[in-house]
């Protein structure tokens, strides 16, 4: 699709050296480790509370209320994402081709605190099955790989068995192929699910749990 190369370490012109993106795996690691640290915040609320309850003198009911609502932020997004992080809906791993048909800004309101960053996304359009079907691509793509997707260029994606599982923004969603693992991604929107991570090259998306992984393998060992 093109002739970048994947991001690594250069030597740069004055003899200096690029940093390494983080890659796939290394990024799954990075959000299990802070999924895992938020587990860690809750359960220690949780056990302060029920201390709280037995020890002398006994916690007081606005030190309660204080430590029960920073336990439900904590959990809340972490129970509300487990599906997504633990089995994605079943994924076709038939290579189709998509063609850019344009680009999508997401901004956040600047009067929010919200620190989530602006990012674009990709709508494609991707023959499945004999029928022309308008979707975009999950994959955030980062904006150093940005202008590599140009209207009209055409990339290799696997959509989903059953598009109406992510269907939740009123659009269904593909995602990039392995052929292009030397795109750099900034994470993913699945709609309902959305991630963003250091930037990196290669899909940590693809090494996620899918409902038919199982069905893949025995397939494939037959």
């Amino acid at each position: 699709m093109s002739d970048e190369h994947p991001t690594g370490h250069e030597a740069g012109i004055s003899g200096g050296r690029v940093p390494v993106h983080p890659q796939p795996k290394g990024r799954l690691r990075s959000e299990a480790r802070m999924f895992g640290t938020m587990w860690i915040v809750v359960a220690g609320l949780v056990a302060w509370l029920a201390f709280g309850f037995v020890r002398e003198p006994a916690a007081s009911w606005p030190e309660r209320w204080i430590a029960c609502c920073l336990a439900c932020c904590f959990a809340a997004p972490m129970i509300g994402t487990r599906g997504y992080r633990k089995t994605l809906p079943a994924l076709d791993r038939t290579p189709r081709q998509a063609t850019v048909t344009g680009h999508v800004h997401f901004d956040v309101d600047p009067d929010s605190d919200s620190d989530t960053p602006a990012y674009d996304l990709l709508e494609v359009r991707v023959d499945i099955d004999g029928v022309q079907v308008d979707t975009t691509i999950a994959d955030i793509v980062a904006a150093e790989s940005l202008a590599r997707f140009a209207v009209g260029s055409v990339w290799d994606v696997y959509a989903f068995e059953d598009p109406a599982e992510l269907n939740n923004d009123h659009g269904t969603r593909v995602i990039l192929a392995e052929a292009h693992e030397d795109v750099i991604r900034s994470g993913y929107d699945l709609g309902t699910y959305v991630l963003h991570q250091e930037p990196g090259p290669g899909s940590d998306l693809l090494l996620r749990r899918f409902a038919n992984d199982r069905r893949a393998r025995k397939a494939a060992a037959s």
